[in-house]
């Protein structure tokens, strides 16, 4: 006897549309993107830090920098980073709670009329890429004294001194005295119609004078700014990469730590020149400093002179000459070794 059975009739399209799929609201997003583009968007994929050594790796000025005066633009300490209050200002590192073993910024606050935790970073043409957006901040923060306030703001500037600004956005969050994840989302808004006189923009982290005193301190880890209305982990970069970013601001010559030899020409029986080739093509020509530095110039492999400083001349925002003196012919060739002190070329904003 033959059995016939039947079955219902069914739309596989929609049985598979029922299927539950362990993707959650974030994966449900991604599937229903209907390009690349929104798929990147979403994930927030490739560089997104706009905070540039936000890991704190890069200190070409020194990694204990004490300062003496209170004041935008001045207090250099880790590159691109200003203090503004008087104190000593150092890298350190640790193990923070999330398990990655980082440099971290350590501020001792010192001796002045007012003082404070107060550190903050100038951003390249930050105004037209901040302005009439939501800004999230995150970072790590430890202080020595818990349930301050602290204001952070982004403003649109022309440069480091504040001379013309606006405030785009700002938050206030209270510290602690252990390590503490902060992520603040800030709604910014659109200063781009006074682009021309402030195009760029400044994140910076502001403390109340009555809270803080000589000694106090704050750590500060893995700084990052990011478009959006969440706070996503933290970018890291290599040294190398973090380093020719910097460098477009700041090149340090530190004869100290490491002998720097250049090749030059006799000028004169008594001066030699010799170029000093950046690594990378400066912001601008940059403003140059001595600092504490000796020379040593050889003419026909003879030692002739030890100078202390050297002569900077034709600074461009590709190299810089400098001469110093010397004893020889002119028109031979010479060789110059930086034996101590530091050449500070700075082209900060």
């Amino acid at each position: 006897m033959a059995v016939k059975f039947t079955k219902p009739e069914i739309n596989i399209r929609e049985k598979l549309a029922e299927l539950d799929k362990p993707s959650g609201i974030a994966g449900e997003a991604m599937l229903r993107a209907e390009t690349p583009q929104e798929q990147f968007n979403l994930i927030n994929a490739g560089r997104k830090n706009l905070i540039m050594n936000g890991s704190f790796d890069v200190w070409q000025r020194g990694t204990s920098i004490t300062t003496t005066g209170n004041g935008y633009g001045i207090n250099y300490t880790s590159d691109r980073w200003i203090a503004y209050f008087i104190g000593t200002y150092s890298k350190q590192s640790t193990s923070l709670p999330n398990g990655d073993y980082v440099n971290y910024f350590r501020g001792v606050l010192g001796a002045g009329g007012s003082n404070r935790l107060n550190i903050n970073q100038v951003i390249e043409n930050g105004n037209s890429l901040l302005s009439g957006k939501n800004v999230t901040v995150s970072f790590w923060l430890k202080c020595n004294i818990a349930n301050k306030s602290i204001l952070i703001r982004l403003l649109a500037v022309n440069n480091s001194t504040f001379s013309s600004n606006a405030v785009l956005g700002q938050d206030t969050f209270h510290t602690d005295t252990a390590w503490k994840k902060y992520e603040i989302t800030v709604p910014c808004i659109n200063d781009t119609a006074n682009i021309s006189s402030r195009p760029h923009a400044i994140l910076e982290m502001d403390g109340v004078d009555a809270d803080w005193g000589n000694g106090d301190t704050f750590e500060i880890a893995q700084v990052q700014i990011e478009l959006g209305k969440v706070a996503t982990p933290f970018e890291h970069r290599s040294y190398g990469e973090e380093l020719a970013l910097c460098l477009r601001y700041c090149y340090v010559l530190d004869g100290t730590t490491d002998q720097h030899n250049f090749l030059g020409t006799n000028y004169t029986t008594t001066n030699t020149y010799f170029k000093v080739q950046y690594p990378v093509m400066m912001r601008a020509a940059p403003a140059t400093s001595v600092n504490t530095l000796i020379v040593s110039s050889y003419s026909a492999g003879v030692a002739t002179a030890v100078e202390v400083g050297a002569v900077m001349n034709n600074v461009s925002k590709l190299s810089a000459q400098l001469y110093t003196v010397i004893t020889g012919t002119a028109g031979h060739a010479s060789h110059t070794d930086i034996i101590s002190g530091k050449l500070v070329f700075d082209a900060e904003l």
